[in-house]
């Protein structure tokens, strides 16, 4: 098929190199949901002043105690069965002794906190303490605070004291090495094995004899060592004796009977000591390397909660959310806002210009499909003649003498557009001519007030003139052809040679010639008249269309060898989008210096 017109040579819409993160567009999100951020900062902060300030006070005191290691030395009570540790690792050892179970349950007994935790198992008596508890080592000291926090300022004093007391208390049966239960086993009769635990947990068995004979303080009594030493002499004496002479003989007697005595004296030695530690565990002898320094003092105020920070932090994660939110809306919205969005998306087309949203002053209905005309000072109008410069820049004149409008989906405003490009044409001076292709819904007839009954359909499917199909308009310059009755078949009549003859009747009369065709989508139409000019305007509603549909439209043409010679972005929020103000400033200043100050043509 031959096309009037002169085909624009195809190039491939892609881009070769990836183009970099926009650092600066995230930032223009911001500011583009700034209503937005200052309703939930607002709401945020309010929300997070009234709940902190229904928060409880809390109260916080500490008892400060100092724990000195156990001394070495032949009169010192020391750990029995124990080795020795590094200082660090005792104090540390000691600082999880105190938040234990051993001392936490004698706390709750004392102060029968499962009352007071309404609890009935002593296990989470002790959780429930433990919970309000906090233990610290002063830094380089041998101090520990011990800090309890709670909503009563007096049991806050009377837990940390009781913890400290209940300490010393476990630290003194730790310094002795035995339990009540050991000491009060240690002069029974017999040699059966005991089941012991040293304060490190170190399980042993031992028997009796065999435990008091590695007490610290037996091997340690000068009396008992001097027997022994008497005892391994005669013990010596013995052996050299029972070579000479029998058992009963008289020096052989004398010296067993010497060394029974020794025993039985070690024994009752043995005894005496083991007294003396029995009388230092029931507190006759008060020994212990723990003493209290500070005991807790009622504070005089609330210590807490934080509830500045509580407050910041709540406000904080919240506008953490609303950011996350507009990230993930703009990262799934699969629409094109901006001509920023046409290169972000990936669809690398050409770019002829944007039509700002019509909003700001009232346009009656019937104004509004031709604001170019009944507005020519406001930005929408002014948008228009951007364009129509634009385009004649898009490609050689003839080429641009017959001009194809679509879109990918109905309703995206190609019709709209068409018609005021068609306007702003006429105003240059152009003889235009509007050709309403869209045989199944037709528009130009609605918009210049016609009656559609003859029209493109009747010359395709007849012999009629193309001078009988042509109307002029109430706007100077601007002539119509309305679509004619609905025909079955629209597009074998528009792929007929009758419509390539009116075409070419058409360029012979006038100066540009815009095609209104039907949308890409499920319609053969567009493509049709694509083919005949090689060329289309492609119009994308803005904020509407899905990108992914544009993509596919855009490979449709493609593939028939139409090429899109621009993209117009129909519907724009300019107030919203990405350098507002540079096309606010363009398209007002244009108007107020630049534009014909002409008055409206009275309406016919």
């Amino acid at each position: 098929m031959t096309t009037p017109t002169s085909p624009v040579p195809l190039v491939p819409y892609y881009e070769s190199a990836e183009t970099p993160v926009d650092y600066k567009y995230y930032l223009f999100l911001l500011e583009k949901n700034s209503t937005l951020l200052i309703t939930f900062l607002i709401a945020g902060i309010t929300l997070a002043s009234i709940y902190v300030s229904r928060l409880p006070d809390q109260y916080q005191t500490t008892a400060q105690i100092l724990l000195e290691r156990p001394r070495a030395g032949p009169q010192a009570v020391q750990p029995m069965l124990a080795p020795d540790i590094y200082e660090q690792d005792y104090y540390n050892t000691q600082k999880e002794i105190m938040l234990g179970t051993t001392v936490l349950r004698q706390v709750v007994d004392e102060l029968k906190l499962q009352e007071y935790f309404h609890v009935r198992n002593v296990d989470d008596a002790v959780k429930a303490t433990r919970g309000q508890l906090r233990v610290e080592r002063l830094r380089n000291s041998r101090l520990f605070n011990i800090s309890a926090a709670a909503g009563d300022p007096q049991f806050c004093v009377t837990l940390a004291n009781a913890v400290a007391r209940a300490y010393i208390r476990k630290n003194f049966e730790d310094l002795l090495y035995f339990s009540k239960e050991l000491l009060a086993w240690l002069p029974q009769e017999g040699k059966e094995a005991m089941t012991i635990e040293d304060p490190f947990g170190k399980v042993k068995q031992i028997s009796r004899e065999e435990l008091i004979k590695n007490l610290p303080s037996i091997q340690t009594d000068p009396t008992i060592r001097a027997l022994a030493e008497k005892k391994s002499g005669l013990e010596a004496e013995m052996v050299t004796l029972l070579k000479q002479y029998r058992e009963k003989h008289p020096l052989v007697v004398k010296t067993q009977a010497s060394i029974r005595f020794l025993e039985e004296s070690m024994e009752a030695e043995r005894q005496r000591v083991i007294e003396n530690l029995k009388q230092q565990a029931e507190g006759r002898l008060q020994v212990s390397n723990a003493r209290i320094v500070e005991a807790a003092d009622l504070p005089k105020g609330p210590s807490g909660p934080p509830r500045t920070k509580i407050a910041v932090t709540m406000v904080v994660v919240e506008m953490a959310l609303v950011f996350l939110f507009i990230f993930l809306w703009d990262y799934f919205d699969d629409t094109v806002h901006s001509p920023d969005d046409l290169r972000r998306k990936g669809l690398v087309l050409p770019f002829l210009g944007p039509v700002p949203l019509i909003k700001g002053f009232d346009v009656p209905d019937e104004e509004r499909f031709l604001v170019t005309h009944y507005h020519r000072r406001s930005q929408v109008a002014e948008s228009f003649r951007y364009l129509r410069v634009s385009i004649n820049f898009s490609a050689p004149a003839e080429t641009l003498k017959n001009l194809v409008f679509t879109s990918s989906l109905p309703s995206e405003g190609k019709s709209f557009v068409a018609h005021n490009i068609a306007v702003s044409l006429a105003q240059d001076g152009n003889r235009t001519l509007l050709i309403d292709a869209d045989l199944r819904k037709p528009v130009a007839q609605r918009v210049y007030r016609m009656e559609n009954l003859t029209g493109l359909s009747n010359y395709l499917t007849s012999d009629i003139e193309f001078d009988t199909i042509v109307r002029e308009t109430f706007i100077e310059n601007l002539w119509v052809i309305l679509s004619g009755p609905v025909s079955p078949n629209p597009s074998e009549i528009l792929a007929s040679k009758r419509m390539l003859q009116l075409l070419q009747s058409a360029r012979e009369k006038f100066d540009r010639i815009i095609i209104d065709a039907p949308p890409l989508t499920g319609i053969g139409d567009s493509l049709v008249l694509g083919s005949i000019t090689s060329h289309m305007v492609f119009v994308i509603r803005a904020g509407k269309t899905p990108v992914e549909i544009i993509r596919q439209s855009r490979d449709i043409l493609e593939k028939a060898g139409i090429r899109i010679i621009g993209v117009i972005l129909n519907e724009v929020d300019i107030e919203k989008e990405r350098h507002k103000g540079y096309y606010r400033f363009y398209y007002q200043t244009y108007a107020r210096y630049y534009a014909p100050k002409e008055e409206p043509e009275e309406k016919r």
